[in-house]
């Protein structure tokens, strides 16, 4: 605490000190039969002054040292009762009472808070679980009842009902990313692996749409986790695929260039507004145009990024309207990372 601040603190005392002070002064100047010589009064008042300033001085270095004590007490252990022992001034104790207190019911409410978001989470965990079944009995009974069914119709099911796992999957993926840390596994994984596995679950709409898809590039071992990632492809292809036209056409490349490797995943179509581009990560973002037909929900790329940034990874997107939309997933090698998760 500065000067300032403990003198306006202590204004009171002092005022009164400095009351009584100048109330025998004007005694003394008044009173005509007091025998006290100048400078002798003199002497008194400047005894007077440097007992004020010493106890100044005195009082200013206790208070900053009680104050100290009181901050290194919270900073310390505010729940531990015999730390009310440091305390010397009835005070002191009273305010240390008072945060222990206060320190203890937080500390209740956040293991309630706890508690309750472990119960929350395990309910929606378990029930992401379980409408995979529903969601897998619907495509069985579809896929067995093909040729009965008209193209329009099963083609509008299918789509539908990958919207349904994709709108679960990204739920079940945004609640584990509050517990990332605890959920993640850093390995060497191929390029040409992860990438396979993500566009088989795309398969029927590139059949569907007559996309065309490219692919180029080696196969390359990348440090990341090979399920984080998989979710952040898929993301990536489900845009790509919900934006390209009907006889459009997709193209992942993978190349190297000097510590980092880039998947990248380029399709056909509108693209996207420059206005947009700056925005395309944030959270419930939409395009100013709408260039599917298809309602978004501005969800999926903004987890994708926020992964990707857990991850150290760069997702990055280019365009240019009216031809293409680019995105390039890199990965900069860190082996100070690897080295961590492999102790």
């Amino acid at each position: 605490m500065n000067i300032i601040n403990y003198l306006k603190e202590k204004w009171m005392t002092y005022t009164f000190i400095t009351a009584g002070t100048m109330f025998a002064f004007t005694v003394y100047k008044l009173d005509k039969k007091f025998t006290m010589s100048k400078s002798n009064a003199a002497y008194v008042m400047t005894g007077l002054i440097l007992l004020f300033v010493i106890f100044i001085l005195i009082d200013y270095g206790v208070y900053n040292a009680r104050i100290k004590k009181f901050k290194d007490y919270c900073m310390d252990n505010p729940l531990c009762h015999e730390s009310l022992d440091m305390f010397t001034y009835p005070m002191d104790k009273e305010y240390s009472k008072t945060v222990h207190n206060i320190v203890k019911e937080y500390e209740k409410l956040k293991a309630d808070i706890r508690n309750q978001s472990c119960e929350e989470l395990e309910f929606i965990t378990k029930w992401i679980h379980d409408i995979k079944v529903p969601i897998s009995a619907i495509r069985l009974i579809l896929e067995s009842n093909d040729d009965n069914l008209g193209e329009n119709f099963y083609r509008s099911m299918e789509t539908e009902i990958r919207t349904i796992e994709e709108c679960t999957q990204r739920v079940f993926y945004n609640i584990k990313s509050n517990t990332f840390y605890n959920d993640y596994k850093i390995n060497r994984v191929d390029t040409k692996k992860v990438i396979a596995d993500c566009l088989k679950s795309y398969s029927s709409f590139f059949s569907y749409k007559k996309i065309n898809i490219s692919i180029s590039g080696d196969n390359y071992k990348v440090l990341t986790d090979e399920k984080w990632s998989k979710y952040i492809i898929s993301q990536i292809l489900s845009n790509a695929v919900k934006h390209t036209p009907d006889n459009g056409h997709i193209t992942i490349r993978t190349f190297k260039k000097n510590n980092s490797t880039t998947i990248q995943i380029k399709n056909s179509g509108k693209g996207i507004l420059s206005k947009d581009i700056k925005h395309i990560f944030n959270k419930g973002y939409t395009s100013s145009e709408d260039r599917s037909g298809m309602k978004l929900t501005g969800y999926g790329m903004y987890l994708s990024k926020k992964l990707s940034d857990m991850l150290d990874h760069k997702l990055t997107v280019e365009s240019k309207y009216g031809e293409y939309a680019q995105f390039n997933l890199t990965f900069i090698e860190h082996d100070t990372i690897y080295n961590i998760t492999t102790v």
